[in-house]
């Protein structure tokens, strides 16, 4: 078997008849004393045979093309297959091209309106705020109002009566030293204060006359403030007789009477 590989090496030479006189004498002499490497030359003049066949067909449908005009013939092949577009149509009249800016504006505007009526129209949700500034739970405006008015007519009430029972105490006291003594004293002070805080809460007018007595009375303190310790029973007069021209006393009653009926 390691003679015959030399010799197959030398196979496809021998069947093209392309070695030497001497050379193709020893590989016949071979072959005839070699029975496998007979088959194997005839297998590979099989092989030749049918590939020399393949190639003069391959050669004839070559030959057969136009290769000048075949880019053209595909090119045409292709575009005849190629999906053609469809072509829609307008679905109606409404839809052209010249209507529809037209029915842009229609619907423009029918969107404008129903916003602005909505808008109009929509009810408004019942306002709420708190009693006290620091208070996370709302109530209605009207209940709040009636809560800041009752406090107003209640500190208002306890007012009157502290200025009147101060001027009670004046009017009945015999000596100008008794007097000179409650002045003395940081009572009216302090209710000149009050009254200063009670003004905003007076400013309602359902409160006008309570704000009337009230500013009477913050007049008859200022006046009583102004006084000299050394009060004398010409002043002490005066003040009697002030306090009874006003009506002082009487309308703070009448005031507290309606102050406190309201509450009821």
């Amino acid at each position: 078997m390691k003679i015959c590989k030399e010799y197959k090496k030398d196979w496809l030479a021998f069947l093209r008849q392309e070695l030497d006189s001497s050379r193709n004498k020893i590989m016949s002499e071979h072959l005839k004393g070699c029975p496998t490497c007979q088959e194997e030359l005839k297998e590979l003049q099989n092989l030749l045979t049918a590939t020399g066949s393949f190639k003069d067909e391959l050669k004839q449908v070559l030959d057969s093309v136009n290769w000048d005009s075949l880019q053209v013939t595909i090119t045409e092949q292709v575009w005849e297959k190629r999906p053609k577009r469809l072509e829609t149509k307008p679905s109606s009249w409404f839809f052209r091209w010249k209507w529809q800016p037209l029915a842009a504006g229609v619907i423009l505007g029918l969107l404008l309106g129903v916003t602005l009526t909505f808008l109009v129209l929509k009810p408004q949700a019942p306002q709420f705020r708190s009693a006290r500034t620091d208070s996370k739970i709302a109530f209605p405006a009207d209940f709040v109002d009636r809560v800041d008015l009752a406090l107003a007519r209640r500190e208002t009430v306890d007012y009157l009566e502290r200025s009147q029972y101060l001027i009670l105490e004046i009017l009945q006291s015999e000596q100008p030293a008794q007097v000179a003594s409650l002045l003395q004293r940081d009572n009216i002070q302090k209710l000149l204060t009050e009254k200063k805080y009670l003004n905003t809460q007076l400013d309602d007018v359902r409160l006008q006359k309570a704000k009337a007595i009230c500013d009477q009375i913050e007049f008859l303190f200022l006046e009583l403030s102004q006084l000299s310790p050394e009060l004398t029973s010409v002043e002490l007069e005066k003040i009697r007789n002030l306090v009874e021209e006003k009506q002082i006393l009487l309308k703070i009653n009448l005031v507290k009477k309606e102050l406190q009926q309201s509450e009821v």
